[in-house]
């Protein structure tokens, strides 16, 4: 026994029996193995449950319609022979061979290769039914499906898509085809509160929205979205810096256009009632001229359109304007006070205004204001300082005129008035029994 041991042809058939059965105990949890015997001198039978079926057709002409994926197969045979097809299992194969049919349906039969000769091979279903059909080519115009579009960021509104190719390109069978009703790039706004600009994948859909197994050409277009965001008008306004030449004044600013729209999110825009332009230095400004003002952008807006104005700024020689017996208004009087003028004693002066010929020829008494305030004020006498309101571009060259008023409580005023009405007929009732003794 020692000898045969040592021969080396005893040591490498022990070595090979050991790994079979070693490889045949492994693959025992994945595999129906069938063995009456001895591995390799009896019979056995091996099933796999989902082999692979390929078709092969012209697939430049035609397309693959409709085909079971999988089909199931018994091998039986020796052993040996089974542990052997395990191990070449990557160069076996099932499949049906259309390379030379028409259109149309087919009923074949499965073939196999690969195998060893020994093994018989069972498959079921031995005859397939597959349906090849003449490739077509079609184009569909890519829609965009909006998802969550009513959860786009408050105020904003979607522009319409911008879509680059607006078609894509199929190649099916004209059944499969058939089927197709929409093309489509789907694109969630949920939250968006700027332009979507990207690239996005195209899929084919059914009258269901179910989606179809093909590919369009090109498989992906560029969408781009424009988000408009909330806006308002409001008018503009212009700071001025610097001053005319001597005897020179302003008889116009004209803006065009006269009112920006203000985009942004809505609490920012809310609280904007009017918006500045670059300022106006009025020291270079010589003569009627037309200059452009970029819009300013206050903090939080997104953005401003138009971005610039012009501005027409008429310019005349300084002319005087007087209106005789300008009545002065008292304004915040309460209802118990009466407010008498001291000086001047009627409440009229002679309001002097400085401005353009033209502007100055415009206007009329109720375009200008003079006022007193006299709110909180109590009884006496008070100085006052006029205040003064008018159109824009002119000059009230009485500014920090004074005026003296008496205050006094009107209320306490009529009480004493009657006191003194009580204290007259006290006189006429004493002096009635005077005159009836004289009698």
């Amino acid at each position: 026994m020692d000898k045969l041991f040592e021969k080396k042809w005893f040591i490498k058939v022990s070595s090979i029996t050991i790994a079979v059965l070693l490889f045949l105990m492994v693959n025992a949890d994945t595999t129906t193995i069938n063995t009456g015997g001895i591995p390799g001198i009896t019979d056995g039978s091996r099933v796999i449950e989902e082999a692979e079926l390929n078709v092969y057709f012209d697939e430049e002409n035609y397309v693959l319609a409709e085909a079971p994926e999988t089909v199931q197969a018994t091998l039986r045979g020796p052993q040996n022979v089974l542990t052997f097809s395990q191990v070449t299992e990557g160069q076996q194969e099932f499949y049906v061979d259309l390379t030379d049919h028409e259109p149309g349906v087919h009923y074949e039969r499965v073939e196999h290769r690969g195998f060893p000769a020994d093994l018989s091979i069972s498959i079921v279903p031995m005859t397939v039914r597959i349906v090849i059909q003449e490739q077509q080519t079609a184009s569909f115009p890519v829609d965009v499906d909006i998802v969550n579009e009513g959860l786009i960021a408050e105020g904003y509104v979607l522009g319409e898509p911008e879509i680059d190719p607006s078609t894509v390109d199929v190649r099916a069978g004209q059944g499969t085809i058939e089927q197709i009703a929409q093309a489509k790039a789907v694109i969630d706004v949920e939250a968006v509160n700027e332009d979507i600009t990207g690239s996005f994948p195209v899929a084919f859909v059914d009258e269901n929205g179910t989606e179809l197994e093909l590919t369009a050409n090109p498989a992906a277009v560029d969408i781009l979205i424009p988000i408009t965001a909330p806006n308002k008008s409001v008018p503009v306004q212009a700071e001025r810096e610097g001053s005319l030449a001597d005897g020179m004044v302003i008889d116009s600013i004209d803006f065009s256009p006269s009112e920006v729209d203000v985009f942004g999110p809505v609490d920012v825009i809310n609280d904007i009632d009017i918006i500045n332009v670059a300022a106006i230095d009025l020291s270079t400004v010589d003569g009627s001229v037309v200059i452009e003002r970029e819009v300013m952008v206050p903090e939080g807006v997104e953005s401003v359109e138009p971005e610039t104005i012009q501005v027409t700024i008429n310019i005349e020689e300084e002319s005087e304007r007087v209106f005789d017996d300008f009545e002065i208004d008292v304004e915040n009087a309460s209802d118990e006070q009466e407010v008498t003028f001291v000086q001047p004693e009627n409440g009229m002066f002679d309001l002097t205004i400085g401005g353009s010929e033209t502007l100055l020829e415009r206007l009329v008494r109720d375009d200008l204001q003079a006022s007193i305030d006299v709110e909180g004020l109590e009884d006496g006498e008070h100085d006052l300082t006029v205040n003064f309101d008018g159109p824009q571009h002119i000059q009230f060259l009485d500014e920090g005129l004074t005026v003296a008023v008496e205050i006094s409580n009107g209320q306490t005023a009529s009480i004493s008035e009657s006191d003194n009405d009580n204290s007259s007929d006290d006189e006429s009732d004493e002096e009635e029994p005077n005159d009836s003794d004289t009698s």
